[in-house]
């Protein structure tokens, strides 16, 4: 795993444990310094950019402080113990203290993230995909260009307070793919995961998983909280959203993931997010310009 810091040149070795709580294998050991000081630097926002490549892989970690993950370009898919989120430029995720996570890019990604300390109210009680208007988006990046030890009545304090405003009153997204704890569930999710199709329903990986499909049933509603179908919807909307913000046609995601027709994927779309894949590509590129 590479972190690269989109004002250094590259630069890795090898590190073991990060005294700021964050465990990886190989990072530029510079933006580790960097990473370190916002986690223990005392005051209530910092932030830090990072740039990865396409299939970069930040592995299962944790830090002292709460933190707001957003990338002003591409889409990552951001795995906690509780399910999934996909993260494209319009919403960003809270993610409280102390929660274990791992993010997988999705092509390019300039992410910019916030470090929070407990001072700032949390917009939701775990992990919770929050909307980035244009007015946080340009808070956050404003936030990086000021001191991370800000003075009090700073400008930088003043940006703060007004971020920490804006996550008081952002709306939540309900946009998680629940990730289920049993093992057979999960291999047979993340299977479903790397080859996500309309095709294949609840008797076929029943098969599969080599159980009965009223188990499987019982399985998907016990520990997602959701039906077979409900659960393979989300997973379909999902990969439809990455794909849609990947310039992919409507047309063309239809085809992949298997329906019949672009009406029929039109509708499954419009019904998931109010909105057909063509007004949902024009209100992300409004909201994100």
């Amino acid at each position: 795993m590479l972190l690269r810091n989109s004002e250094m040149p590259p630069y890795t070795c090898r590190l073991g444990r990060l005294k700021c709580d964050m465990q990886t294998e190989t990072i530029d050991i510079r933006t580790d310094k960097e990473l370190e000081a916002c986690l223990s630097v005392d005051r209530p926002v910092t932030a830090l950019a990072f740039d990865y490549a396409a299939d970069d892989h930040v592995p299962v970690h944790e830090h002292a402080k709460a933190q707001l993950i957003y990338a002003i370009e591409g889409t990552m898919v951001l795995s906690t113990h509780e399910g999934k989120w996909v993260l494209l430029p319009t919403r960003a995720l809270w993610v409280p203290a102390r929660t274990r996570h791992s993010i997988r890019m999705r092509g390019p990604v300039r992410m910019r993230t916030l470090f929070l300390d407990a001072t700032v109210k949390a917009p939701a009680q775990g992990c919770a995909a929050v909307s980035v208007s244009p007015l946080l988006r340009e808070l956050i990046v404003s936030m990086l260009q000021e001191r991370r030890r800000y003075a009090a009545g700073s400008r930088g304090a003043q940006i703060a307070a007004l971020i920490a405003t804006e996550l008081s009153v952002c709306n939540t997204l309900p946009l998680a793919l629940p990730w289920p704890r049993d093992a057979k569930l999960r291999r047979l999710c993340e299977a479903m995961r790397r080859n996500p199709k309309l095709t294949g329903d609840l008797e076929f990986w029943a098969t599969k998983a080599d159980v009965s499909s009223r188990t499987l049933s019982r399985l998907f509603r016990s520990e997602t909280g959701m039906s077979f179908g409900e659960w393979k919807s989300q997973l379909l909307l999902l990969e439809a959203q990455i794909r849609l913000a990947q310039g992919q046609s409507s047309l063309r995601i239809a085809r992949a993931l298997g329906y019949a027709s672009h009406a029929a994927f039109s509708a499954m779309f419009r019904k998931g997010m109010g909105l057909s894949p063509s007004e949902y590509v024009a209100q992300s590129a409004s909201t994100g310009s």
